[in-house]
């Protein structure tokens, strides 16, 4: 872990969620739903141990900590990280649709994850219809 000048303790870097809409991916699913405007992503602090993505429902009591609102293809408790030292573990909480991970470089994944998986940051999730959220660490400021 970097140590920040001037303290005697090392300090973890905060992580984020960079949730954005990808038409890559809206491609390779059969998603009756239209495509929304791609723009600029949105950026979620990942506060805490564990971390809620889905979709918020007043009726169901869910309000996840990344809200893939607009994207009907992401389940309303579609997927938890949980904080595991420096890094996360990743489950699909039984969603309708699967949760994909890839490095940050490289091909849209075929295949779904079965389990908790160890992701590090760089990597990227694909949920849903369109989603894609990109889990990094923010550089400590020095």
């Amino acid at each position: 872990m970097p140590v920040l000048p001037g303290s005697r303790f090392a300090a973890a870097a905060p992580w984020v969620a960079e949730v954005w809409v990808d038409p890559q991916w809206y491609e390779c699913q059969s998603s009756p739903d239209r495509l929304p405007d791609p723009g600029p992503p949105t950026v979620v602090s990942l506060r805490g141990s564990q971390i809620l993505i889905g979709r918020h429902s007043a009726t169901s009591s869910v309000a996840p900590h990344i809200d893939c609102e607009g994207d009907a293809g992401v389940s309303r408790r579609h997927a938890q990280l949980t904080r595991h030292g420096a890094g996360w573990v990743l489950e699909d909480l039984g969603s309708a649709n699967g949760t994909y991970v890839s490095a940050a470089v490289g091909d849209i994944p075929d295949d779904p994850i079965e389990v908790g998986l160890p992701v590090r940051s760089g990597n990227v999730l694909y949920l849903g219809s369109w989603t894609r959220i990109v889990l990094r660490q923010e550089a400590l400021a020095g």
